[in-house]
C-alpha cells in the first residue's frame, strides 16, 4: 500500500513505492533520502453484541446483568412507580378537599355576600356575620353549597324621599320615641287626655239624653237589651275616636296610614317595609329610621338567595336542607348598607301525598259530624 511522503528539502510531496520495510525512500526531484513512514495499525472490528439468547454463559459475561440485578432493578421501577401514584392521588384529594376555598367567585355582589356569610357561619367568624347580616339568631351550619340567585324574588323601590322626611319632621314636633314600649307617645300629653275627658262627658251627656239610663233601671227586659246595645255604640265611638290607640300610644304604621297628605305609593311602601321589621333597619342603618330627614331620592333593593346546607347538629350523613337568605340594600344620599343579609331561613320540603293503589279508590276525608266532632272515646255511627 502507498503512502504519501513530503520531501524535507524541496517540500515536493510524491507516493513512496512499495518496497521492503525499512528501506530509505529517496526523493524523485532532489534525490534526498528519507525514513519510510511507519505503517497505520489496521482497525479491530468491534465485538459482536451478545444476544440474549447466545449459548455464551451468562455468569461469566461482564456486558450483562446477573438475574438478581434485574429483579432488583426492576423492584425499584415499581416502587417509584407506585409512589408517584400515591403522590398524585394525595394531589387530587387535597385538590378536592379545597376546592370550596379555591372556585371561580361569581361576578354578582349579591351571591358574594351570601356566600361570604355562609362561609362565616361555618367557620363561627361573629365579625364577619356582624359586617354581613343583621340576624339577630345566626343558623348553625357546618357546610354549603354553592348559593344561586333567584330572580323572581328581587324587587326595587325608588322614589323621592321628601314626602317620608316631611311626615318624619311632623312626628317629630309631636311625638317622642318610646323604645321601651315601640310607640309614639305625645310631647304634650294634656293635649290627649283633655280630648279623652271631652269625649267622655259628651256620651255620658247623649246617654242622658236618650234616656239610656232610665231603660237600665227600668228592669224591663227588652230596655236593658236596648241600653246594653247603646252603651256599645257609645264605647265603640270612645275607641275610633278620643280613646283610639293611634291618638294616645302610635305606632310608626299608624302614623303612616293616617298621614295627611297622604304618602305616594314608593314611600309609602318603603315605610310600611320598615314599620313590619324596625329591628332589622335599625341594625341596617345603626339608627331609627324616623329620624332620617334627607330629600334627595332613595333606591331600595330586595334579593333573594337559595343555598343547600348541612346542619351543624345533624348526622354525617344527613342530606343538606334548602336555606334561603333575604338581603337588602338601601341608598340616599350619602347612605349605602350595601348588600346585607336581614333574613336566613330554612325552607322546610313539603310532604307528598301517598300515590294510589291500583284497582282501589283513592282515601276520602273523614267528615266532622254535624253535632261537633267526635272525642277519642266515642263510637263511630253504625253504617246503614
Amino acid at each position: 500500500m502507498s503512502v504519501r511522503v513530503r520531501c524535507t528539502k524541496c517540500q515536493t510531496a510524491f507516493l513512496a513505492p512499495d518496497g521492503p520495510p525499512g528501506e530509505p525512500i529517496a526523493c524523485p526531484k532532489c534525490g534526498a533520502r528519507h525514513k519510510p513512514p511507519a505503517a497505520k495499525p489496521e482497525p479491530r472490528p468491534a465485538p459482536a453484541a451478545v444476544r440474549e439468547d447466545d449459548d455464551a454463559d451468562e455468569a461469566t459475561s461482564v456486558f450483562r446483568p446477573s438475574p438478581e440485578a434485574r429483579e432488583r432493578k426492576s423492584s425499584r421501577r415499581k416502587l417509584l412507580l407506585l409512589g408517584l401514584l400515591l403522590l398524585l392521588l394525595a394531589g387530587v384529594a387535597a385538590a378536592l378537599v379545597a376546592w370550596p376555598r379555591f372556585r371561580k367567585r361569581t361576578n354578582d355582589p349579591v351571591e358574594r355576600v351570601a356566600e361570604s356569610y355562609l362561609q362565616a357561619l361555618v367557620d363561627h367568624d361573629e365579625e364577619v356575620q356582624k359586617r354581613l347580616a343583621v340576624v339577630e339568631e345566626p343558623p348553625a351550619i357546618r357546610g354549603f353549597l354553592d348559593p344561586s340567585r333567584d330572580r323572581a324574588g328581587d324587587r326595587s323601590l325608588r322614589g323621592s324621599f321628601a314626602p317620608i322626611a316631611a311626615l318624619h319632621r311632623r312626628i317629630e314636633g309631636e311625638y317622642s320615641y318610646d323604645p321601651a314600649i315601640g310607640r309614639f307617645t305625645p310631647r304634650n300629653p294634656l293635649g290627649p287626655a283633655a280630648e279623652t275627658l271631652d269625649a267622655l262627658h259628651e256620651a255620658k251627656s247623649d246617654a242622658e239624653k236618650s234616656g239610656l239610663y232610665d231603660k237600665m233601671a227600668s228592669g224591663d227586659p227588652e230596655d236593658i237589651f236596648d241600653a246594653a246595645e247603646g252603651l256599645g255604640q257609645v264605647f265603640q265611638q270612645l275607641a275610633e275616636g278620643a280613646l283610639a290607640p293611634k291618638k294616645i300610644l302610635p305606632t310608626y304604621k299608624m302614623l303612616i296610614e293616617d298621614a295627611r297628605p297622604p304618602l305616594p305609593d314608593a314611600p309609602r311602601n318603603l315605610a310600611l317595609d320598615v314599620a313590619e321589621s324596625p329591628k332589622t333597619w335599625d341594625a341596617l342603618l345603626k339608627r331609627p329610621f324616623f329620624t332620617l330627614k334627607a330629600d334627595g331620592p332613595f333606591i331600595y333593593e330586595r334579593a333573594e338567595v337559595d343555598a343547600e346546607v348541612v346542619d351543624e347538629l345533624g348526622s354525617p350523613g344527613d342530606p343538606p336542607t334548602p336555606m334561603r337568605l333575604s338581603l337588602a340594600r338601601f341608598r340616599l344620599e350619602g347612605i349605602d348598607t350595601s348588600w346585607r343579609v336581614v333574613e336566613a331561613r330554612r325552607v322546610l320540603p313539603r310532604l307528598a301525598e301517598p300515590a294510589p293503589i291500583p284497582g282501589e279508590p283513592p282515601p276520602q276525608p273523614d267528615p266532622t259530624p254535624p253535632d261537633g266532632p267526635r272525642s277519642l272515646g266515642d263510637a263511630p255511627a253504625p253504617t246503614p
